[in-house]
């Protein structure tokens, strides 16, 4: 069965933070070094949590941290983004890119000492093949020769084209060449996960500290639903001896002006993605940290359901918004964006940020906007059914969609705004139950179809269910052409037909992360996705 945990959010009181304020008094114990010169714990604060931290299964939010901690894939991004050897010390490839086999280190250990093997990858891509444990990130398995007819029932994994040669040897056999195929293996479902406890009969293994085992420079050690997460060192991790932090906490919280005095007052070491209201208020100081981030914030529109199953009112809605305003209540650090790939992502073909390369796929233009909607026999809204945007009860969304309810009215429509807690919103949306839903996206992987694949018939992720054969076919195309510049002009012409012709989706902006970190500590560092990695961490 599929696993469903409802996990309530960290909800800090008046009288927490009070008791967080004189209980710490400025200064933070977290931070303090033994003789080695190893600190001891760093908390940092993050979103409430979501999500399962199986691989395999639901993976959202909190699951990345855990990604980030505590597993090791085949392969890692450097500081620039270029792919390096991780759990695979190696691999070969064939001359027509469709046979790919990895070499896994034989010091590859899991947190208890044990080998990390080609059946702990093997076992997180079976399991993620079967419907019921209702896998988000199954459909980038199917690159691979039968994954898709082994999900879809017409064949037996052992069909499928992945071969344990030994314990410490894989071999992936493609369905056809996929260019981008390493940058693959860095998502949920390419991630190992350990024989003995992650079955499908051990439903809860991934929140238990004594079964989630990690093969990276942590572990889970400690699990508090709706309170905080904690990663130990990992003893046996090849690279053990940088791992110079022995403790990472991530806390749970939701109040942003909570956040601001747990770091202000020392209960936290990092807060990454400050909202730009604290952010702001450290500017100049060694605090602060930006990292442009390869993410876009977007509405989807329900094409199911009236009135936006006319294309003309989705575009009516998209350019009727003014970009720079929306942006502006988010902050200085964000940037008014009408792409579907994130903004600030760097081409592979040529270096170029995709908003540079890709140009307006939208204009703002309210005259026009109010015309299309009088073509879809709505005048001024008159006729309109009542229409709601929805957004999750967090950080800076209640601004953003006071903006945009104005912004509408300008084009003769009331819109209503309605604000869930996170896990009900998920649950609305990927049912198919909300009419206009916030979005946001943050790229997994390398590559441009981390974005697009997402609304690919049939695809996981795709919670309108839109279908486009033209959009599919230029996605399949892309997938096998081996050319960068050719490749990257078919993404962008299916990025035109998502964005500008069916405007499934509208692009509102794309956000750097403004981060507080103790300036105190170095020794961090930020791979090509943004993803900051802190168990090599010092203090100055």
């Amino acid at each position: 069965m599929r696993k469903t945990k409802k996990i309530m959010a960290a909800l800090l009181t008046a009288a927490m933070v009070i008791g967080s304020l004189t209980g710490c008094g400025g200064g933070n114990s977290a931070t303090s070094t033994n003789d080695k010169g190893e600190i001891a714990e760093l908390i940092n604060a993050v979103q409430p949590e979501s999500g399962e931290y199986d691989p395999a299964g639901a993976a959202a939010y909190e699951y990345f941290s855990v990604q980030t901690n505590c597993y090791e894939g085949f392969v890692n991004y450097d500081k620039e983004g270029k792919i390096v050897p991780a759990a695979a010390d190696h691999w070969d490839v064939n001359d027509d890119a469709t046979e790919y086999t990895f070499y896994i280190r034989d010091d590859e250990k899991w947190s208890d000492g044990s080998d990390v093997t080609s059946a702990d990858f093997e076992n997180t891509m079976k399991r993620a093949l079967e419907p019921d444990n209702g896998s988000w990130y199954v459909d980038f398995l199917f690159v691979v020769k039968n994954a898709e007819k082994c999900f879809n029932g017409k064949c037996d994994f052992k069909d499928v084209g992945i071969e344990c040669i030994d314990d410490k040897t894989i071999k992936f056999t493609l369905e056809e060449p996929c260019s981008y195929f390493l940058d693959l293996c860095k998502l949920p479902t390419y991630m190992p996960s350990n024989c003995k406890y992650a079955t499908d009969d051990n439903k809860d293994w991934d929140m238990n500290p004594e079964q989630n085992l990690g093969n990276g420079p942590y572990h889970l050690s400690e699990h508090v639903d709706g309170d905080h997460v904690s990663f130990e060192k990992n003893k046996y991790y090849r690279d053990a001896k940088s791992t110079n932090v022995l403790k990472i906490t991530d806390k749970f919280m939701d109040d942003d002006q909570a956040k601001a005095s747990a770091y202000q007052t020392g209960e936290i070491n990092i807060l990454q993605g400050a909202p730009s209201e604290i952010a702001e208020s450290y500017e100049g100081k060694d605090d602060l940290s930006i990292r442009e981030v390869p993410q876009t914030n977007y509405i989807l529109f329900n094409i199911n359901e009236k009135p936006f199953d006319d294309v003309k009112v989705r575009q009516a809605f998209s350019l009727a918004l003014n970009r720079k305003d929306i942006a502006a209540v988010v902050g200085t650090a964000c940037e008014p964006g009408t792409s579907f790939v994130g903004k600030n992502y760097k081409s592979k073909a040529d270096g170029k940020k995709w908003g540079e390369a890709q140009g307006d796929l939208l204009d703002e233009d309210l005259a026009k906007a109010k015309e299309l909607l009088a073509e879809a026999g709505y005048k001024d809204g008159k006729d309109l059914p009542t229409i709601t945007y929805t957004y999750p009860a967090m950080s800076y969304e209640a601004n953003v969609a006071q903006v945009l309810q104005a912004q509408w009215k300008k084009l003769g429509v009331d819109v209503k705004l309605e604000a869930m807690e996170y896990e009900v919103y998920v649950d609305e949306r990927r049912n198919g139950k909300l009419q206009m839903a916030r979005m946001q996206w943050y790229a997994d992987y390398n590559d441009p179809t981390s974005w697009l694949k997402m609304y690919q018939t049939g695809n996981a992720q795709n919670d309108v269910k839109w279908s486009n054969a033209k959009y599919d076919k230029l996605i399949q195309e892309s997938d096998k052409n081996l050319d960068e510049a050719s490749r990257q002009k078919q993404l962008m012409e299916a990025e035109k037909i998502l964005v500008s012709e069916d405007t499934v989706i509208c692009p509102l902006f794309s956000p750097s992360n403004q981060d507080l970190i103790d300036p105190s500590l170095t020794g961090y560092y930020t791979d090509g996705l943004a993803y900051t990695f802190f168990y090599k961490t010092t203090k100055k």
